[in-house]
């Protein structure tokens, strides 16, 4: 069996490896793709969301309200302005019951377009995607050599990456900025 066994294996490792990534790419994309974009405020009907009450929830940092929202008359598809009772997330500022943000709406949550949002959730999404990338490209790395690598450089990888990403969030935080001075 030889050579071609060993082969077999470190082949099926590398398949693993890629399905790793790809699995952990989803995961970062599921966790963060629509809140990044909302709080960009790039996609989605704009409106006003007038708050009804606010809450934090179990397990979670930022604070939720409840509301109405109202879409816009340039957003709205065929002149429809009926009012939706929707849950505004990451909300910023003042969060007293009749208060009014302008929004965008996702699917069936509204963000307030947020520089500072985007710019912390953009660092939070590239640290789950180092750290969920690491070990998979490590596996990768050894498949590809057909043989274990040592795992101790790949911790200082970890580390600068996890610095890179804070330092992208904060070169990005002027262009969030934009976007919502001018899309939000």
């Amino acid at each position: 069996m030889g050579r071609t066994g060993r082969t077999w294996w470190w082949r099926v490792a590398g398949g693993l490896a890629v399905l790793w990534l790809a699995g952990g790419l989803i995961v970062v994309w599921l966790l963060f793709g629509m809140r990044f974009a909302a709080l960009t405020g790039i996609p989605g009907p704009t409106g006003t969301f007038v708050v009804s009450g606010c809450y934090e929830g179990f397990e979670d940092t930022d604070i939720s309200c409840r509301g109405t929202y109202t879409p816009s008359s340039a957003s709205s598809g065929s002149g429809a302005t009926a009012t939706r009772s929707l849950v505004l997330h990451s909300s910023s500022g003042e969060l007293r019951p009749g208060t009014q943000h302008d929004v965008r709406r996702v699917g069936d949550v509204v963000f307030a377009p947020s520089p500072l949002g985007a710019s912390e959730c953009l660092t939070f999404a590239g640290w789950t995607a180092v750290t969920l990338g690491l070990p998979g490209h490590w596996l990768l790395t050894s498949a590809r050599r057909g043989k274990l690598r040592d795992g101790e450089a790949y911790v200082f990888v970890w580390l600068f990456s996890l610095i890179g990403v804070i330092a992208l969030g904060i070169l990005a935080l002027p262009v969030f900025w934009f976007l919502t001075l001018f899309q939000g």
